[in-house]
């Protein structure tokens, strides 16, 4: 049996009671904590001892070693901290006692202090991340993606769960038990993010610049591309020309759904638009596929007519 284990998960800060009855379990099966984390967790193994563990936030300590020694003047052994302010600490534990021995703070003004500590970050982190959520929903509504759309949700949702659990650990009466459903918020808010990243690692873009001489025998000036992922997509079309120009873009049929006396059909156009001095963007949405965009001038203008044109798709 290996006298040592790593126990990984992770506990909200609002559920802080919770990862102390779990550590106490584990205590009372023989694994002593040996290094408390935010993700991981090391733990000895010693059947002989039992302990009753408990959490301080404080993330401001002058001095550390007189903020030990204080809670060892009521018999609480430092164990660990971690980088974002929490602290461990244990107690041999004497069942004979109270349970009110193994409390760290034992009046409700104490424990409010201590709540009151974390609440205040959990309320500026959360003001923050809504924040960040209407600018990335703003720049969600002028250039839409799949990521855009997928951080803006996993922004909103995690304020909003952090600033329910700065309500909820100063007020643990009237929350009551810790909800599970709160702690998976953050498996879902990585889950979206980890899908935004996934489209935005492969969402396609590129870019062609050229000049367009012309001629009526000759077939329009084209430039393909293929989509991996189904995303929104801009269309910027920049075109200097002296006469009026259409310009958009089509996709191919796959083989399967092609006429059977034709390789491929082509959609109609998805979009288009018109002019001689364009510099306009189009937004839409398109399914994984071949792309062409096709740049055409009026039938009535003159041959020989040159213009330059530049596209970008992103």
């Amino acid at each position: 049996m290996k006298n040592t284990k790593r126990r990984y998960t992770m506990y909200p800060a609002w559920e802080y009671r919770q990862e102390i009855a779990d550590i106490n379990a584990l205590s009372d099966a023989g694994w002593q904590l040996q290094r408390g984390g935010c993700f991981r967790s090391v733990f000895y193994w010693d059947e002989t001892a039992r302990y009753r563990y408990a959490l301080d936030y404080n993330n401001h300590i002058d001095d550390p070693a007189r903020y030990r020694d204080t809670f060892a003047e009521q018999g609480w052994e430092f164990v660990s901290d971690t980088f974002n302010g929490w602290h461990f600490f244990r107690k041999r534990y004497d069942p004979s006692l109270p349970p009110e021995e193994y409390e760290i703070y034992t009046d409700e003004a104490s424990v409010q202090e201590m709540a009151g500590r974390w609440s205040r970050l959990g309320y500026t982190l959360g003001a923050i991340e809504l924040a960040v959520t209407l600018l990335n929903g703003l720049m969600a509504l002028r250039l839409p993606s799949i990521m855009g759309i997928a951080t803006t949700l996993a922004c909103l949702l995690l304020g909003v769960v952090i600033l329910t659990g700065a309500w909820r650990i100063r007020h643990p009466h009237v929350a009551g038990k810790p909800r599970k459903s709160l702690r998976w918020c953050f498996t879902t808010v990585f889950a979206i993010l980890a899908l935004g990243l996934l489209f935005g690692s492969l969402r396609y873009g590129a870019s062609s610049s050229s000049e367009y001489v012309y001629d009526p025998s000759a077939p329009p000036w084209t430039w393909e591309m293929s989509v991996p992922l189904p995303d929104f997509y801009t269309l910027h079309v920049q075109v200097d020309a002296p006469a009026a120009v259409t310009v958009g873009i089509v996709k191919e049929f796959d083989e399967d759904d092609a006429a059977a006396d034709a390789d491929y059909e082509w959609h109609a156009y998805i979009r288009s638009v018109h002019g001689s001095q364009l510099d306009e963007r189009m937004t839409m949405f398109l399914l994984p596929g071949r792309y062409t965009v096709i740049t055409q001038y009026d039938p009535d203008t003159p041959e020989g007519t040159i213009g330059k044109f530049h596209l970008e798709v992103n």
